[in-house]
């Protein structure tokens, strides 16, 4: 018994709970704490950058070269397999699988141009899929860890959402590389004058009556 013991606990979540009391906000234990989209990526996608300018005062996630490079390496194949197949007559199969290609490699792209958000200081504006937000309605950047399990290969993958007034959290970024995120999360966070709610190196409470009742106590608190 001791060693199936011992076996199983290599695969426990050996992390520190996280003290949601620690950022001394009541919002903290209203929001949800589970990863806002499923899934994610193995290495960076976007990175936070100043736009061009010296009259502009606005700053873009954008996605990078990498990412970009991903999303070209495979709609270029799926076009050369789409070329491929129409002239040596290879029509069954290889259809199928240059426009799956094609399908997955422009899917891709069109992902990391979606993801991209702005935030303008000048009209504190925060601009992303044709929605907008005003800089006073965010209260917090939440950062999140996420296990991503595949066939062939798992990694983690890491979140950064905004968390509103209201509870609300928009995910903002979804990606493997955990230094890049933590700096445009730290830039991001001077830039709106907001904290960083870091979850990457703690295991996530159990909600629950005593979470419920520790809200209510730090609300009063604070009010």
């Amino acid at each position: 018994m001791g060693i199936l013991n011992s076996f199983f606990s290599l695969f426990q979540d050996k992390r520190e709970v996280l003290n949601l009391e620690e950022f001394n906000d009541e919002l903290a234990f209203r929001i949800s704490w589970d990863p806002l989209v499923g899934g994610g990526t193995n290495f960076c996608t976007h990175r936070l950058q100043k736009m061009p300018g010296l009259m502009n005062s606005s700053i873009e996630f954008k996605p990078t070269f990498v990412a970009y490079l991903f999303s070209l390496f495979f709609s270029a194949m799926g076009l050369i397999a789409c070329f491929f197949t129409f002239f040596t007559g290879a029509m069954d199969i290889g259809v199928l699988i240059s426009l799956s290609c094609l399908g997955f490699g422009l899917w891709s792209l069109w992902c990391l141009i979606k993801h991209k958000s702005t935030f303008n200081g000048s009209t504190r504006v925060f601009c992303k899929n044709e929605k907008s937000f005003g800089f006073d309605d965010i209260c917090a950047i939440q950062l999140l860890r996420e296990y991503v399990s595949g066939n062939k290969n798992s990694y983690y993958s890491y979140e950064l959402n905004l968390v509103c007034m209201n509870g609300e959290r928009i995910n903002i970024i979804d990606h493997g590389a955990l230094r890049a995120i933590r700096e445009d999360a730290s830039m991001l966070a001077d830039y709106l004058s907001i904290p960083v709610w870091d979850a990457i190196d703690f295991r996530i409470p159990d909600s629950g009556p005593d979470r419920d009742l520790k809200a209510e106590l730090l609300r009063n608190n604070l009010g």
